[in-house]
């Protein structure tokens, strides 16, 4: 190359300036570039572009008929199956070490009568208070009768409590809330059957109504001597919450009924909370130092009541949450660690996840 160079500038008519100008300008490969493109390449034709769009449409269609790519890389239905398997087998481990009984069957839901329907619409003031004058005369003051109208009781409702018997028994705020909170006349003729309806005021009997508790329930309930013992917000609850009348008589047997809020029981039997995981709490007298949801997520978490009682003779059950309790349980911190970070100096600093970590780390 440097020889051809030097035989360039022995020509006569060499340009320098020329030289470097076109050397700094060239592109590498420019000549294969234009002469590939100066090629007279057979360009393709509509019926080659048609068959091959032709092609596509066909293959696509074929693909989705026979499954997609399944069908054609061979996985898919039989995998698919295997691991459906596998994890239909996975079974969720249990509580340990709590024998806890199977919990008895939650009551059967009872149809309730439905909520009265009427078709008559009431008009004027003027119109409705004439009807109820004429209907009950002397029944219902003119502010009464204004508040019916206001509360949109139709006259038929009022005649139908009239030839029940239950019209003198409820005043007309009580009449206006039982319309509007849809109680029908026949759950007040079962209500007065089973004699409860002097037992709960008009408020109750809505809400024990539009609870779905049923006159059978409240019977189970007053047999076993709990209706006293229980607001109807109680029943409406204990009863929704599918709690058993097995239940409340364990719980009572034992002694746990006086114990813990309605609320407290419904969420102790649906976490499935067995009365002899408290008969241990009781019997190590920790039964009293814990909430019912602590209750319930220590028994979950399979809290064995022996290290709560390792914990208390050391010292430590007010150091930490229950919460804190589950999470040092869980992950197998024995208490001996705990006395160890304590000798230390080094527990009131460190919360039971910091606990947990140096427990991790030093194992």
């Amino acid at each position: 190359m440097a020889k051809q160079n030097l035989k360039t500038r022995k020509d006569p008519n060499f340009d320098l300036d020329q030289y470097i100008h076109e050397k700094a300008n060239e592109i590498p490969g420019k000549e294969q570039i234009i002469e590939e493109a100066e090629q007279d390449y057979q360009r393709p034709s509509t019926k080659r572009n048609l068959m091959a769009i032709a092609f596509f449409v066909a293959f696509a269609a074929l693909w989705m008929v026979l499954g997609g790519p399944t069908s054609f890389f061979g996985f898919g239905d039989g995998n698919q199956n295997e691991v459906a398997t596998t994890t239909s087998q996975s079974v969720l481990p249990q509580a340990i070490g709590q024998n806890a009984l199977p919990l008895p069957p939650a009551p059967p839901v009872a149809p309730l009568p439905p909520a009265p329907t009427y078709t008559d619409v009431n008009t004027g003031y003027l119109d409705y208070l004439q009807q109820v004058n004429e209907a009950f005369p002397n029944q219902f003051s003119a502010s009464a009768v204004q508040g019916l109208y206001n509360g949109g009781v139709p006259i038929q409702y009022l005649t139908d409590l009239n030839n029940a018997g239950y019209l003198n028994e409820f005043s007309y705020s009580a009449i206006i809330g039982m319309y509007n909170g849809g109680v029908p006349i026949d759950y007040l003729n079962q209500m007065d059957a089973a004699g409860y309806l002097d037992e709960f005021s008009y408020s109750a009997i809505i809400g024990l109504y539009n609870g779905g508790v049923p006159t059978s329930y409240l019977n189970q309930m007053n047999s076993a001597g709990y209706l006293d013992e229980f607001s109807y917000s109680a029943v409406i609850g204990l009863y929704n919450g599918g709690v058993s009348m097995d239940y409340l008589n364990a719980m009572n047997s034992s002694g746990y009924l006086d114990e813990f809020s309605y609320s407290a029981l419904i969420g102790m039997y649906n976490s499935g909370v067995s009365i002899q995981y408290l008969d241990q709490l009781n019997q190590i007298g920790l039964i009293d130092e814990f909430s019912y949801s602590a209750i319930i997520g220590m028994y979950s978490s399979g809290v064995r009541t022996s290290y709560l009682t390792e914990l208390e003779q050391a010292g430590f059950l007010d150091t930490f949450s229950y919460s804190g309790i589950i999470g040092l349980y869980s992950s197998d911190v024995p208490v001996s660690f705990l006395q160890e970070l304590d000798n230390r100096n080094l527990l009131d600093n460190m919360s039971y996840s910091d606990v947990i970590g140096a427990y991790m780390a030093d194992n």
